[in-house]
């Protein structure tokens, strides 16, 4: 640590410093009375690693892997019955040492065609941002239909980690990947016409949304690390694979970015239960790559050695909670059917001198759609004996979460994976566990939670402890630990082999201590 973590810290302590300034100049009223509306946050995020990653040839543990100043504007007029919103997010990173030892990697690329190791370039020139996130308008038609026009989020389901029907858009991952719960700073805004339909006769609405498809590439499907920055799956941190021979293909017969895409969703209240039904036309969440040796139904291939698509698929959806008493709980269900759903495939007979994963090639034969099932079911319920055994205020608030994935027609000759250049070989389910355990004291100003999960079909977890604490009206301080845990991972001794780790196998030599201090105004 010494000189180096010296002086990061000092670094970190000026940009603090500055966010205390730069806040309190930023005290604005929350509404204007010329009904201009103005609101948002300044965050610094400091996260040190508590491991060492084993790609770098440094002592990176201890190192601060993110230093990340975000400022968030959110404007919005009123005149009559129109309201115009503007959202914009501008944020830099300061480039620290570990950044530099992660650019400073020659490592080298997966043997597909003998591509060349890449030096990685300014790290934290990719995780600076300054765009408007999202830009609408909201008008009434009549009594019961409102409408919203304009590049905006829509949340469909209730889950807090893995998306069933929250498919409408794709995530952003490269900066925090898996952590970050505020779902809403990492989804990606689309321009759609949202109309939302009354029907007080039935307790219900249907709601409308038509994506014409004149969205940028890059707002479309979930978007990974892969140019081998802090949050690259072990051992792929300082490999940027769009240097070695890969690139994004989103003008595609299987997933044209332009093309109009949409869905109905009807919500209701049957009883005393919520329920919904929807059909979404969408793109696959993740990526697959296109493998310019194996072209997927004739599809070209720009990029050297494979294209990342997202192939566009029907998703089917179904939610329903209300309240159980037997449990004293709340119990939430959602079904989502993914018609088509893309998958590469491929790990011991694999496209020519690419078969096996011992080579890091796995998934490479090509791309398989199949059906797919993804079931949540969720119970939430307050715990008044855990809070007065405690000291708490008020109930401990506890939430269980067990999310599913079901592969129709599974055969295991078919040789689905989990992860493109990963060996562990896509089971006929993948099933996570995942919980909360939230509490308050002083008034609900201090918050501790405890945040866990594990995956049980192929082994690992991860446990987030965190403490939020409430300064004044506007400040906000949350400290936590990112702890993860893992069946199996890469390490030099096996090479590329990876058999046995799979999702929190990528996260090996992760652990995290992260930090922020938030102005709100």
């Amino acid at each position: 640590m010494g000189k180096t973590l010296k002086g990061e810290k000092a670094g970190a302590s000026r940009a603090l410093s500055g966010l205390a300034v730069l806040a309190t100049a930023l005290a604005l009223p929350a509404q204007a009375e010329d009904g201009i509306k103005v609101d948002g946050y300044l965050r610094e995020g400091v996260s040190v690693n508590l491991q060492d990653p084993i790609e770098t040839a440094a002592k990176d543990s201890g190192k601060i892997s993110m230093a990340r100043t975000t400022l968030r504007l959110n404007l919005e007029a009123n005149t009559g019955p129109v309201t115009f919103a503007v959202k914009g997010r501008f944020s830099r990173e300061v480039n620290t040492d570990y950044l530099k030892n992660l650019e400073a990697i020659r490592f080298p690329a997966p043997t597909v065609g003998g591509a060349a190791a890449h030096d990685g370039g300014d790290l934290a020139k990719v995780y600076n941002e300054a765009e408007l996130r999202e830009w609408y308008v909201d008008f009434p038609l009549g009594e019961r239909v409102k409408v919203r026009l304009g590049k905006q989020q829509v949340a469909w389901g209730e889950t807090d980690f893995f998306a069933g029907n929250d498919l409408v858009h794709g995530f952003d991952y490269t900066w925090r990947s898996f952590l970050e719960p505020a779902n809403e700073e990492l989804r990606k805004p689309l321009v759609m016409a949202n109309v939302n339909v009354a029907v007080p006769e039935l307790d219900g609405a249907l709601q409308v949304l038509v994506r014409p498809g004149v969205d940028r590439a890059k707002d479309i499907g979930n978007t990974y690390d892969l140019f081998g920055g802090r949050w690259a799956n072990q051992p792929n941190k300082g490999l940027d694979f769009f240097a070695n021979g890969f690139g994004y293909n989103l003008h595609n017969p299987q997933g044209e970015v332009k093309k109009t895409t949409g869905g109905l969703r009807w919500s209701a209240l049957a009883g005393s239960v919520n329920y919904s039904v929807s059909y979404l036309k969408t793109y696959n969440p993740d990526p697959v790559v296109n493998p310019a040796f194996a072209p997927w139904k004739g599809t070209a291939v720009k990029a050297g050695l494979g294209d990342l698509v997202f192939p566009t698929i029907d998703v089917y959806g179904l939610t329903a909670s209300g309240y159980l008493a037997p449990a004293d709980a709340v119990v939430n269900v959602e079904l989502a059917y993914l018609k088509d759903y893309a998958f590469n495939y491929g790990y011991t007979n694999g496209y020519g001198f690419l078969s096996g994963s011992a080579t890091g090639t796995a998934g490479f034969s090509g791309i398989r759609q199949k059906n797919v099932v993804r079931t949540t079911l969720r119970m939430d319920k307050n715990l008044a004996g855990f809070g007065s055994l405690i000291g708490a205020e008020k109930p401990a608030f506890f939430s269980v979460q067990l999310f599913d994935t079901w592969i129709q027609n599974y055969q295991a000759s078919e040789e689905i994976v989990n992860l493109v250049g990963f060996g562990q070989a896509r089971k006929a389910h993948s099933t996570l566990l995942t919980a909360i355990l939230s509490t308050s004291f002083s008034n609900g100003k201090l918050k501790p939670e405890l945040v866990g999960g594990t995956d049980l079909s192929y082994g690992g977890g991860f446990v987030v402890p965190s403490l939020s604490y409430e300064i004044g009206n506007h400040w906000r301080l949350k400290t936590e630990l990112d702890l993860f845990w893992h069946r199996g991972a890469r390490t030099p001794a096996n090479g590329a082999t990876e058999r046995d780790g799979a999702l929190f196998g990528y996260f090996a030599h992760n652990n995290q201590l992260y930090t922020s201090l938030t102005y709100q105004f």
